[in-house]
């Protein structure tokens, strides 16, 4: 079995869809579509790890490199060759993080009901453009919750997307997760304001670019008011 075949094994044991999945590791539906259809020979680790961990196994484990019962056996055989004082420091950080996940998980230690932690967000309801240009008004939002997972809880805000100038990636009515107070780079995309004008664009240091070709860079002036409201670490597809 290919590591293709594992992960959707793993994923239909979980009785995942590939909508839980995308808002549990914070890998755009786009990019987890491409890879479940094998469009992706070689995933890249960044998206490798979010994946294993919302899937609940090891990168080992979820790429058939090693079933689970060999990871346990692998990780008895550490414990079982530890002093006592060593097995006592393994079982007290195991008793300290089996209730920390428990707690986060909003469940009690006998309760086997599953509990998805909720992040609440603002959502910008003038949409931010990737096109012509639309204001960001501080006072016109809405409260949004979204499922929490590492990307989510890094997340000030959202905004939708309004226009095509960002296809073919981020499409029309897309909403996008923003993190306020992380800096922009050149070629990482954001949230910016130019004379008061938002946009939705990759920061060029001297321009705002638009990922759709057919769009023209917005070159900024000398008295030009450029601002960055954050940059965008994620998206929840319309």
């Amino acid at each position: 079995m290919n590591w293709l075949d594992n992960i959707k094994r793993i994923k239909s044991e979980k009785k995942f869809t590939n909508e839980t999945l995308s808002e549990r590791s914070g890998i755009s539906i786009g990019t987890l579509n491409k890879l479940l259809a094998g469009a992706t020979e070689d995933p890249k680790l960044s998206t490798l790890i979010p994946l294993s961990e919302a899937l609940g196994c090891s990168i080992d484990v979820m790429l058939g490199r090693q079933n689970d019962a060999t990871e346990n056996n692998s990780l008895m055989e550490k414990y079982n060759s530890l002093d006592d004082a060593g097995k006592e420091s393994v079982r007290y950080i195991l008793n300290k993080e089996y209730h920390r996940v428990k707690s986060n998980s909003g469940l009690s230690v006998n309760d086997h009901r599953i509990t998805h932690k909720i992040v609440k967000l603002k959502l910008f309801d003038i949409g931010v453009s990737a096109g012509t240009g639309s204001y960001l008004f501080d006072s016109d939002y809405k409260m949004i919750s979204i499922n929490s997972n590492r990307i989510s809880e890094s997340a000030d805000f959202a905004v939708r997307v309004s226009g095509n100038s960002m296809n073919p990636k981020y499409e029309n009515g897309d909403i996008l997760l923003v993190a306020e107070k992380q800096p922009v780079s050149e070629g990482e995309l954001g949230i910016f304001s130019v004379n008061g004008e938002s946009y939705f664009k990759q920061f060029g240091n001297d321009r705002l670019i638009s990922l759709n070709k057919e769009y023209r860079d917005i070159v900024f002036n000398e008295n030009d008011d450029v601002r960055c409201f954050g940059k965008v670490i994620g998206k929840i597809s319309s």
